[in-house]
Protein backbone atom coordinates (compact mmCIF):
# COMPACT_ATOMS: atom_id res chain seq x y z
CA UNK A 1 0.00 0.00 0.00
CA UNK A 2 1.37 3.49 -0.85
CA UNK A 3 2.23 5.05 2.36
CA UNK A 4 -0.05 8.29 1.43
CA UNK A 5 -3.02 6.21 1.01
CA UNK A 6 -1.97 4.42 4.04
CA UNK A 7 -1.84 7.60 6.12
CA UNK A 8 -5.09 8.61 4.74
CA UNK A 9 -6.90 4.81 5.19
CA UNK A 10 -5.24 4.07 8.99
CA UNK A 11 -7.56 6.95 10.04
CA UNK A 12 -10.37 6.35 8.30
CA UNK A 13 -12.02 4.62 11.91
CA UNK A 14 -15.07 2.44 12.60
CA UNK A 15 -16.96 1.51 16.00
CA UNK A 16 -20.01 0.01 16.32
CA UNK A 17 -21.41 1.70 20.08
CA UNK A 18 -25.16 2.05 20.35
CA UNK A 19 -26.64 5.16 21.00
CA UNK A 20 -30.06 6.03 22.66
CA UNK A 21 -32.76 7.02 20.77
CA UNK A 22 -34.08 10.41 21.39
CA UNK A 23 -37.08 10.43 18.95
CA UNK A 24 -39.38 11.48 21.52
CA UNK A 25 -37.67 14.73 21.26
CA UNK A 26 -36.63 16.24 17.92
CA UNK A 27 -33.63 18.66 18.26
CA UNK A 28 -34.06 19.71 15.16
CA UNK A 29 -36.72 21.17 13.13
CA UNK A 30 -37.67 22.05 9.03
CA UNK A 31 -36.03 25.59 8.83
CA UNK A 32 -33.29 25.58 11.66
CA UNK A 33 -29.95 26.09 10.61
CA UNK A 34 -26.39 25.79 11.91
CA UNK A 35 -23.28 27.26 11.08
CA UNK A 36 -20.03 26.20 11.78
CA UNK A 37 -17.01 27.85 11.41
CA UNK A 38 -13.48 25.69 10.22
CA UNK A 39 -9.70 26.21 10.59
CA UNK A 40 -7.33 23.40 9.35
CA UNK A 41 -3.47 23.88 9.29
CA UNK A 42 -1.46 20.63 7.67
CA UNK A 43 1.84 19.81 7.80
CA UNK A 44 3.48 16.75 5.82
CA UNK A 45 7.36 15.80 5.48
CA UNK A 46 7.79 12.75 2.81
CA UNK A 47 10.75 10.63 1.62
CA UNK A 48 10.81 7.81 -1.02
CA UNK A 49 12.63 4.77 -0.01
CA UNK A 50 16.23 5.19 0.91
CA UNK A 51 16.62 8.31 -0.33
CA UNK A 52 19.43 11.08 0.95
CA UNK A 53 18.39 13.96 2.78
CA UNK A 54 17.81 15.99 -0.32
CA UNK A 55 15.05 14.35 -1.55
CA UNK A 56 12.92 14.78 1.62
CA UNK A 57 9.92 16.99 0.92
CA UNK A 58 8.03 19.12 3.26
CA UNK A 59 4.28 20.48 2.49
CA UNK A 60 2.51 22.86 4.33
CA UNK A 61 -1.62 23.86 4.07
CA UNK A 62 -3.84 25.80 5.79
CA UNK A 63 -7.40 26.94 4.96
CA UNK A 64 -10.22 28.71 6.60
CA UNK A 65 -14.18 28.43 6.06
CA UNK A 66 -17.36 27.96 7.15
CA UNK A 67 -19.95 24.53 7.13
CA UNK A 68 -24.15 25.27 7.09
CA UNK A 69 -26.35 22.84 7.55
CA UNK A 70 -30.03 24.18 6.99
CA UNK A 71 -32.79 21.67 7.58
CA UNK A 72 -35.50 20.95 5.39
CA UNK A 73 -37.15 17.94 6.77
CA UNK A 74 -37.42 15.43 9.89
CA UNK A 75 -38.30 11.57 9.71
CA UNK A 76 -40.53 9.86 12.17
CA UNK A 77 -37.62 8.48 14.07
CA UNK A 78 -36.04 11.69 14.84
CA UNK A 79 -33.29 11.73 11.63
CA UNK A 80 -33.28 15.15 10.43
CA UNK A 81 -32.90 15.74 6.05
CA UNK A 82 -30.94 18.76 4.85
CA UNK A 83 -28.34 19.94 2.92
CA UNK A 84 -24.83 20.97 3.91
CA UNK A 85 -22.90 23.66 2.60
CA UNK A 86 -19.18 24.24 2.71
CA UNK A 87 -16.87 26.79 1.81
CA UNK A 88 -12.93 26.55 2.60
CA UNK A 89 -10.21 29.01 1.06
CA UNK A 90 -6.97 28.26 1.99
CA UNK A 91 -3.58 26.99 -0.10
CA UNK A 92 -2.03 23.53 -0.22
CA UNK A 93 1.60 23.09 -1.23
CA UNK A 94 2.10 26.67 -2.67
CA UNK A 95 -1.30 26.50 -4.72
CA UNK A 96 -4.46 28.14 -3.53
CA UNK A 97 -6.90 26.03 -2.44
CA UNK A 98 -10.76 26.76 -3.01
CA UNK A 99 -13.67 24.29 -1.63
CA UNK A 100 -17.10 25.15 -2.40
CA UNK A 101 -20.09 21.96 -2.20
CA UNK A 102 -23.28 21.51 -0.98
CA UNK A 103 -24.53 18.02 -0.73
CA UNK A 104 -27.39 16.45 0.87
CA UNK A 105 -26.38 15.60 4.67
CA UNK A 106 -28.85 13.78 6.99
CA UNK A 107 -28.12 14.78 10.94
CA UNK A 108 -28.58 11.48 13.18
CA UNK A 109 -30.52 11.74 16.48
CA UNK A 110 -27.63 11.95 18.76
CA UNK A 111 -25.87 15.06 16.36
CA UNK A 112 -24.11 12.64 13.91
CA UNK A 113 -23.49 14.67 10.57
CA UNK A 114 -23.66 12.40 7.78
CA UNK A 115 -23.02 13.95 4.22
CA UNK A 116 -24.13 12.05 1.56
CA UNK A 117 -21.05 12.38 -0.87
CA UNK A 118 -17.49 13.11 0.03
CA UNK A 119 -16.85 17.06 0.41
CA UNK A 120 -12.74 17.30 0.81
CA UNK A 121 -10.95 14.37 2.30
CA UNK A 122 -9.78 16.42 5.32
CA UNK A 123 -12.59 17.80 6.01
CA UNK A 124 -14.43 14.13 5.44
CA UNK A 125 -11.85 12.84 8.47
CA UNK A 126 -13.05 15.39 10.71
CA UNK A 127 -16.66 14.85 10.65
CA UNK A 128 -16.07 11.13 10.58
CA UNK A 129 -13.93 11.34 13.90
CA UNK A 130 -16.46 13.47 15.37
CA UNK A 131 -19.57 11.27 14.54
CA UNK A 132 -17.40 8.62 16.31
CA UNK A 133 -16.99 10.93 19.39
CA UNK A 134 -20.91 11.87 19.39
CA UNK A 135 -21.63 8.29 19.48
CA UNK A 136 -19.65 7.72 22.56
CA UNK A 137 -20.32 10.87 24.70
CA UNK A 138 -24.13 10.36 23.30
CA UNK A 139 -24.12 7.27 25.60
CA UNK A 140 -21.95 8.26 28.30
CA UNK A 141 -23.13 8.93 31.72
CA UNK A 142 -20.93 11.87 32.01
CA UNK A 143 -21.64 12.92 34.96
CA UNK A 144 -21.53 9.89 37.15
CA UNK A 145 -17.99 8.43 35.39
CA UNK A 146 -16.46 12.07 34.29
CA UNK A 147 -13.37 10.06 33.38
CA UNK A 148 -13.47 6.96 31.29
CA UNK A 149 -11.73 4.88 28.15
CA UNK A 150 -12.45 5.29 24.58
CA UNK A 151 -11.57 2.06 22.71
CA UNK A 152 -11.81 2.90 18.76
CA UNK A 153 -10.67 -0.03 15.97
CA UNK A 154 -8.90 1.10 12.75
CA UNK A 155 -10.50 0.50 9.96
CA UNK A 156 -7.52 -0.49 7.69
CA UNK A 157 -4.75 -1.93 10.28
CA UNK A 158 -5.51 -4.48 13.43
CA UNK A 159 -4.89 -1.39 15.73
CA UNK A 160 -7.53 -0.02 18.63
CA UNK A 161 -6.83 3.34 19.08
CA UNK A 162 -7.07 4.23 23.20
CA UNK A 163 -8.14 7.23 24.19
CA UNK A 164 -8.48 8.81 27.67
CA UNK A 165 -11.50 11.50 27.99
CA UNK A 166 -12.11 13.85 30.87
CA UNK A 167 -15.31 15.90 31.25
CA UNK A 168 -13.62 19.58 31.88
CA UNK A 169 -16.85 21.29 32.53
CA UNK A 170 -19.96 22.36 30.91
CA UNK A 171 -21.01 25.83 30.12
CA UNK A 172 -23.86 27.56 28.12
CA UNK A 173 -22.73 27.94 24.80
CA UNK A 174 -24.99 29.66 21.94
CA UNK A 175 -27.84 29.32 24.84
CA UNK A 176 -27.03 25.41 24.90
CA UNK A 177 -26.06 23.40 27.39
CA UNK A 178 -22.56 22.08 25.86
CA UNK A 179 -20.29 19.25 27.56
CA UNK A 180 -15.91 20.53 27.35
CA UNK A 181 -14.67 16.65 27.13
CA UNK A 182 -10.80 16.37 26.63
CA UNK A 183 -9.83 13.61 24.36
CA UNK A 184 -6.35 12.03 23.90
CA UNK A 185 -5.36 8.80 22.49
CA UNK A 186 -2.93 6.72 19.75
CA UNK A 187 -2.59 3.19 18.23
CA UNK A 188 0.34 1.54 16.65
CA UNK A 189 0.65 -0.99 14.41
CA UNK A 190 4.13 -2.70 14.44
CA UNK A 191 4.16 -6.52 13.28
CA UNK A 192 7.15 -7.58 13.48
CA UNK A 193 7.09 -9.66 9.46
CA UNK A 194 5.15 -6.38 8.13
CA UNK A 195 7.35 -3.95 5.98
CA UNK A 196 4.53 -1.24 6.84
CA UNK A 197 4.57 0.54 10.08
CA UNK A 198 2.41 2.88 11.26
CA UNK A 199 1.01 4.87 14.82
CA UNK A 200 -1.05 7.35 15.20
CA UNK A 201 -1.92 9.83 18.66
CA UNK A 202 -4.92 12.70 18.74
CA UNK A 203 -5.54 14.98 21.95
CA UNK A 204 -7.55 17.84 21.91
CA UNK A 205 -11.78 19.21 22.93
CA UNK A 206 -15.09 18.01 21.94
CA UNK A 207 -17.77 20.25 22.63
CA UNK A 208 -20.86 18.70 23.02
CA UNK A 209 -24.87 18.94 23.77
CA UNK A 210 -26.14 16.07 25.28
CA UNK A 211 -29.35 17.26 26.33
CA UNK A 212 -30.77 18.50 23.05
CA UNK A 213 -28.01 15.78 20.68
CA UNK A 214 -26.34 18.51 18.98
CA UNK A 215 -22.44 18.47 17.60
CA UNK A 216 -21.05 21.90 19.27
CA UNK A 217 -17.64 21.90 18.00
CA UNK A 218 -14.08 20.14 18.08
CA UNK A 219 -10.44 21.50 18.55
CA UNK A 220 -8.14 18.45 17.89
CA UNK A 221 -4.60 17.62 17.20
CA UNK A 222 -3.19 14.89 15.67
CA UNK A 223 -0.26 13.27 14.18
CA UNK A 224 0.17 10.13 11.78
CA UNK A 225 3.28 8.05 10.56
CA UNK A 226 3.75 5.38 8.50
CA UNK A 227 7.09 3.95 6.87
CA UNK A 228 6.53 1.56 4.19
CA UNK A 229 9.91 -0.37 2.93
CA UNK A 230 8.43 -0.42 -0.16
CA UNK A 231 6.94 3.53 -0.81
CA UNK A 232 8.65 5.54 1.95
CA UNK A 233 7.27 7.45 4.60
CA UNK A 234 5.11 9.94 5.29
CA UNK A 235 4.54 11.92 8.71
CA UNK A 236 1.63 13.95 8.75
CA UNK A 237 0.23 16.41 11.48
CA UNK A 238 -2.99 18.60 11.32
CA UNK A 239 -4.82 20.73 13.64
CA UNK A 240 -8.50 21.38 12.91
CA UNK A 241 -11.10 23.13 14.55
CA UNK A 242 -14.58 23.19 14.05
CA UNK A 243 -16.57 25.93 16.12
CA UNK A 244 -20.97 26.35 15.92
CA UNK A 245 -21.14 30.47 15.21
CA UNK A 246 -24.47 30.39 14.97
CA UNK A 247 -27.25 28.31 15.42
CA UNK A 248 -31.10 29.92 13.62
CA UNK A 249 -34.00 27.82 15.45
CA UNK A 250 -37.75 28.09 13.80
CA UNK A 251 -40.54 28.61 16.39
CA UNK A 252 -41.02 25.47 18.50
CA UNK A 253 -44.55 24.33 18.74
CA UNK A 254 -44.39 23.67 22.82
CA UNK A 255 -45.59 26.36 24.62
CA UNK A 256 -42.41 26.65 26.22
CA UNK A 257 -39.48 26.43 23.41
CA UNK A 258 -36.21 26.59 23.83
CA UNK A 259 -34.86 30.35 22.98
CA UNK A 260 -34.24 30.80 19.83
CA UNK A 261 -30.57 31.84 18.91
CA UNK A 262 -29.23 34.18 15.99
CA UNK A 263 -25.55 35.60 15.15
CA UNK A 264 -26.46 38.16 16.84
CA UNK A 265 -27.23 37.24 20.52
CA UNK A 266 -24.10 36.46 22.90
CA UNK A 267 -23.82 34.37 25.40
CA UNK A 268 -20.55 34.36 28.00
CA UNK A 269 -19.12 31.88 26.60
CA UNK A 270 -15.71 31.73 24.41
CA UNK A 271 -16.38 32.74 20.36
CA UNK A 272 -13.81 29.97 20.02
CA UNK A 273 -12.99 27.07 21.78
CA UNK A 274 -8.68 26.95 22.53
CA UNK A 275 -7.29 23.85 21.73
CA UNK A 276 -6.60 21.89 24.66
CA UNK A 277 -2.93 22.02 25.69
CA UNK A 278 -1.09 19.01 24.19
CA UNK A 279 2.19 17.43 25.39
CA UNK A 280 5.41 17.66 22.97
CA UNK A 281 5.60 14.20 21.98
CA UNK A 282 2.14 14.74 20.35
CA UNK A 283 2.25 16.62 17.26
CA UNK A 284 -0.47 17.75 15.59
CA UNK A 285 -1.46 15.17 12.06
CA UNK A 286 -2.26 14.13 8.89
CA UNK A 287 -4.76 13.70 5.66
CA UNK A 288 -3.59 16.59 2.81
CA UNK A 289 -6.24 18.13 1.30
CA UNK A 290 -4.16 18.24 -2.15
CA UNK A 291 -1.64 15.25 -2.42
CA UNK A 292 1.65 15.91 -4.10
CA UNK A 293 3.31 13.54 -6.14
CA UNK A 294 6.85 12.72 -5.50
CA UNK A 295 9.63 13.06 -7.51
Amino acid sequence: MHHRVAALAMCALVAAVSVPSLADAPHLLPGDKLTYDITIQVNERTAPPRVSASKVRNDSSAGAGTATLEIVGVDPDGTANGNLSVELLGFSAGQPIIVRKTVAAKIAPNGEIHPATNIDPLFDQAIALADQSIRDLAGHDVHSQPSWQWRLPAATYPMTIEFDRVLRGEQSYQGLPTLIVQTTGSGQYAADADPVQASVSLAGTYYYDQRDGLFIGQAMRSDTNVADETSGSVDASSLITIVLRSFTRVQRPEASPSPATTESEATPAPATPAPTPVPNEIAPSPYPTVTPSLP
